[in-house]
Formats: C-alpha cells, sequence, structure tokens
C-alpha cells in the first residue's frame, strides 16, 4: 500500500523580511510546489505558543508541510534539480534572514 508522506520546512525569519516571507510563500512558492511530481499540496503554519505543562515550546517561527502522495515522490523530489533551484531562490531571498530545517516523515497510520 502506497502512503503519503511530507517534506516539512520549519524556518525563522528575521523581523524584517517577515511580510515579505510570507506573501513570497504564499504567492511564489505556492505555485511552484502545485508543479512539483506528487505533490498534493501545501500548508503554512506560524507556532502557536501553548500554555501547558504538557507542551514543547517550539523553537520555529514558521513551518510548511508539503504532501506528497508517496515516499518515492518525496525521495525524487529531494533528489530533483527542482528543489536546488527553489533552495537557491530561497537562500538568496531570506538564507541570511533566518534559520531553516527540513525534515521528511512517512505515514505510518491509518
Amino acid at each position: 500500500m502506497t502512503r503519503p508522506a511530507l517534506f516539512v520546512v520549519k524556518a525563522t525569519i528575521a523581523p524584517a523580511l517577515e511580510a515579505a516571507f510570507n506573501q513570497w510563500y504564499d504567492t511564489v512558492r505556492s505555485k511552484e510546489a502545485a508543479q512539483v511530481p506528487g505533490c498534493l499540496g501545501m500548508r503554512r503554519y506560524a507556532a502557536l505558543p501553548l500554555e501547558s505543562a504538557h507542551a514543547g515550546s517550539e523553537p520555529w517561527q514558521y513551518m510548511v508541510c508539503y504532501e506528497f502522495d508517496s515516499e518515492e515522490s518525496l525521495q525524487a523530489f529531494v533528489r530533483s534539480d527542482t528543489l536546488r533551484v527553489m533552495t537557491q531562490d530561497y537562500n538568496a531571498r531570506f538564507g541570511a534572514a533566518g534559520d531553516r530545517a527540513r525534515l521528511a516523515y512517512r505515514q505510518i497510520y491509518p
């Protein structure tokens, strides 16, 4: 059974570039993601502070989740020239203005 997989990017952006970062992600990057083979879509999130002893604190300000139809599609994307070009564009615009982490997950349930 083929299950979806997620490519997650977490980032913190300098306050001076935050508005440009959000506009760019919502207009430019979202259109690029829609063209990636196997990418079903993307969703963006901003960190939400929780007032509970049971919740950890999130060191990242933003998170974007790209959902892929399969682990194979995600792996192909990670190895692709498309991701290299997308990364170069991101780094040119925001690389020095913050920090970033990339993670990948495979669906295990249901």
